[in-house]
């Protein structure tokens, strides 16, 4: 084991499940081992090094960040996913047309209020997506 890995606690393994939205048995099948094992490790039972590690290699490949007891106790997050170029442009020019797309009010109703605040809302969404990065 590296010096810099955080080892996974059982409560860390429910924890993480729970944020993917996995059950036992979908994590079982991505680890390759049973899903009896899951439930014992979550439970405390003991079980192999490499058992561990390859139930730990699934959840962190599905997004999962192991956080070491830092006075705070242990935890999981999950990864900050960067979106590419080519998904950022296509979400752009998505809102560009739906912001065209909504008819401007010829009178008041609660339709031409409703289209304001939906261009509102899409011109908010893509001022968003054009804003630099930190």
């Amino acid at each position: 084991m590296y010096l810099d890995t955080v080892q996974m606690t059982p409560v860390q393994m429910r924890m993480a499940r729970a944020a993917l939205s996995w059950g036992v048995r979908e994590l079982a099948e991505k680890a390759g081992v049973t899903a009896n094992t899951v439930t014992r490790i979550e439970n405390g039972s003991d079980a192999k090094q490499s058992t561990i590690a390859t139930l730990r290699a699934a959840l962190e490949s599905a997004g999962v960040e192991f956080i070491a007891e830092n006075g705070g106790g242990a935890g999981v997050r999950l990864k900050k996913t960067a979106k590419g170029v080519e998904e950022i442009s296509q979400e752009i020019d998505a809102l560009e047309d739906k912001i065209s797309s909504i008819p401007a009010p010829t009178k008041p109703s609660p339709e031409a209020g409703m289209n304001i605040m939906r261009k509102a809302v899409a011109k908010n969404d893509l001022a968003k997506l054009k804003r630099p990065l930190k």
